[in-house]
């Protein structure tokens, strides 16, 4: 008699699962812009002596078969180098985690096990959007490097690889909520792309969306664009050339330093709109670069509002955030750090209000501040001093600085890693000294500036009594607070 066959493990499945394929382009994509670049040195270096050849009368056809060999024998180069790297690229979805690898002379294998994954992002830069393509970021908790980015995929097989890694968090903590709320998105977004009908149906059968932040008008990101700082000086140093003898290489390092932020602007702020449910912020943006990013509330350390100064006659604002294992906008690749990139006051208060633990109005009202710079601190700074304080209230510590740009800044006190008291030569002779906020990398720096010095140490003391919260187990030693 034949013994009942053994039932199938669970994980069975999972673990001899075949590593699956990015697209083919991937490896061209991703390397765009420098194989642009190589092609605009080819063009402006070989164009003008190629005419001249062509123009010559002793030109014979011949003369063009090494020139085209060349090219001939790059493009094979090329296409074979990115054929091999797309060869040994590939990812896989596991029991437990998600595995990818890449490297062709260096392997290099990265896994994100889901209770460590703390947000799903579909990332479309401009180039792979025009062959409808798009990547993967997952985030995971334990430094901001630590992000398994999956590029590039067909739109349709992005979009299912999300829902699979969220179906996957939403069996396992601690990230749940957010998995399932994600999950639910992602299901009303493929009933809206299916058509008009699809539309209609889903829209009469489901409320309304509730924007925290409505979609930011594109008048309003261009205006915000053209009066900040960055943009008035590019402008400014274009100019120097047509008023005086020097040359258009000398504003280039103004240009290279300049422009990204004002293109950064535009891109992250281009019809920008955001979601709370209470457990994640939903943010959708981006002109070249279209993304959809979570952001988990519990990762949020630090929230700031500020007012530039050529913003305050049209009364817009920003709130940025630094949130645990983002780390600054140093790239496109980690998504924007800010909650809101230019909206109203009433906007703003919404923002903040949801961000918490202390609203708006608490934030801003400097009447109420423990610690202020005192008058004798306008020798240190001119135009600040009657800006900057600092408060501790309800285990929260907030700054306040800038008369020109205003700045208001906020956290939680368990989550300050580290303090430090600063004391230069001047502040030294004037009485006066700074207490530093030492947090998790990321956009909002805070210093309680120019205080008293007996006011600097009681803020000290005051805020070394914080109680650090337990260790969450997703975090790193160097994340925790």
């Amino acid at each position: 008699m034949t013994p009942p066959a053994e039932p199938a493990q669970p994980d069975q499945p999972a673990q001899t699962a075949q590593y699956r394929r990015v697209h083919r382009l991937s490896p061209v994509l991703q390397v765009w812009t420098t194989l642009l670049a190589l092609l605009a040195i080819l063009v402006f270096n070989f164009a003008a002596p190629l005419w001249r050849w062509l123009g010559d009368e002793n030109y014979s056809a011949r003369q063009l078969l090494w020139p085209i060999a060349a090219v001939v024998v790059a493009l094979v180069v090329v296409v074979g180098v990115s054929q091999l790297w797309w060869s040994k690229t590939g990812f896989r979805v596991g029991a437990e985690e998600i595995e990818h690898k890449r490297g062709v002379l260096h392997n290099q294998v990265r896994t994100a096990r889901y209770d460590r994954i703390q947000a799903v992002d579909i990332v479309e830069p401009l180039a792979p959007r025009l062959f409808g393509l798009a990547a993967v970021r997952i985030e995971v908790a334990g430094g901001v490097n630590a992000a398994v980015n999956i590029a590039y995929l067909p739109r349709e097989e992005a979009e299912e690889l999300r829902g699979e890694i969220l179906a996957r968090i939403a069996t396992k903590g601690p990230n749940a909520p957010m998995a399932e709320e994600a999950a639910e998105e992602l299901a009303l977004d493929g009933l809206a792309s299916e058509g008009s009908e699809a539309r209609v149906s889903a829209s009469a059968g489901a409320p309304r969306k509730n924007y925290l932040v409505p979609p930011i008008p594109i008048g309003r990101s261009m205006v915000a664009t053209v009066f900040q700082f960055s943009t008035i000086a590019t402008v400014a140093a274009s100019l120097v050339p047509l008023l005086t003898d020097l040359t258009l290489a000398a504003i280039v390092p103004i240009l290279v330093g300049f422009v990204p932020l004002i293109w950064r602007t535009i891109d992250q702020s281009w019809r920008f709109n955001a979601s709370f449910d209470g457990e994640v912020f939903k943010l959708r943006y981006g002109l070249a670069n279209r993304r959809r990013q979570a952001v988990p509330h519990e990762r949020i350390h630090a929230v700031q509002l500020k007012q530039p100064l050529l913003w305050r006659p049209f009364g817009w604002w920003t709130v940025s955030i630094t949130s645990a294992g983002f780390g600054a906008e140093a790239s496109a690749a980690t998504g924007t750090a800010k909650l809101l990139p230019v909206g109203t006051y009433e906007e703003a208060v919404a923002v903040v209000g949801a961000v918490g633990p202390l609203s708006a109005d608490a934030l801003t009202d400097l009447s109420r501040a423990d610690y202020a710079s005192p008058r004798r601190a306008r020798w240190v700074s001119p135009l600040d001093w009657k800006s900057q304080t600092a408060t501790v209230r309800d285990g929260v510590a907030l700054t306040s600085f800038g008369r020109l740009t205003r700045r208001y800044q906020m956290v939680k006190a368990p989550h300050i890693q580290e303090l430090s008291y600063e004391q230069g030569p001047l502040e030294r002779r004037l009485g006066l000294a700074s207490v530093r906020f030492d947090l998790v990398p990321g956009l909002v720096k805070m210093t309680a500036r120019d205080l008293d010095d007996a006011d600097a140490r009681a803020l000290l003391e005051a805020l070394r009594a914080r109680r650090l919260p337990p260790m969450h187990p997703s975090e790193s030693p160097h994340l925790r607070g």
